[in-house]
């Protein structure tokens, strides 16, 4: 059980309610082409800014294009990528949803991604309403593993940051949620699942091993 009574639960998107990295993978990899980023080497991009991940392919295959033309293109190939191939929920994801909101939580979305991006995975999966707040990477100066989004989303919520449980997958997504001293669940149930990290204070393999004793 957690120490503390939570008043909001805050989900982030890839790796944790969708399995919508492979996805990414591919839409970089036609960016890239002919060259190939391997999946060892796009799991560095996992939870990270687009312009850490653009300046990081730039500098390792010399494209000669400024870093927003990249990222442009970039963000129109998930795009076109993530409206071709509908992210289906994880296995539980829908459940856990309803069963926090039963329990009248505030539900919210924190996403270091791109609107764009964020508005096509909630829209194919059909997990939009399930949220009182989306919140994405426009909204902040700082990206994971800086807490700004969580501390932003708490601020928008109306809730205390203490008082939030978050649900996150990646390494700087962790950090950001333990940064915004919020109570950490970390899931691996997706395809880029990384190993337990030291923030978290719980860890599942399922979202059907969350357990709702958590909101206290």
């Amino acid at each position: 059980m957690s120490p503390r009574w939570i008043e909001a639960v805050i989900f982030d998107l890839d790796g944790v309610l969708v399995d919508s990295e492979p996805i990414h993978h591919r839409a970089m990899q036609r960016l890239i082409a002919p060259h190939t980023v391997t999946q060892a080497e796009y799991a560095l991009f996992v939870g990270a800014s687009l312009e850490w991940t653009i300046d990081w392919l730039k500098r390792r295959f010399g494209f000669p294009e400024p870093v927003e033309e990249l990222a442009g293109r970039y963000d129109n190939l998930v795009t076109e990528q993530l409206l071709q191939e509908p992210p289906e929920p994880l296995d539980g994801a829908v459940e856990l949803l309803e069963a926090i909101r039963q329990r009248h939580r505030a539900v919210a979305l924190a996403s270091q991604s791109r609107p764009r991006w964020v508005r096509a995975t909630l829209d194919g999966s059909g997990l939009r309403r399930h949220f009182d707040l989306v919140v994405t990477a426009d909204e902040v100066k700082r990206a994971k593993p800086a807490p700004d989004v969580y501390l932003h989303t708490a601020e928008r919520l109306g809730a205390c940051a203490e008082a939030c449980l978050v649900v996150e997958d990646s390494v700087p997504g962790v950090a950001s949620a333990r940064a915004a001293r919020m109570f950490v669940v970390q899931t691996r149930q997706a395809s880029s699942a990384v190993e337990r990290q030291p923030g978290a204070d719980e860890l599942v393999e399922s979202l059907r091993a969350f357990q709702l004793d958590w909101l206290g």
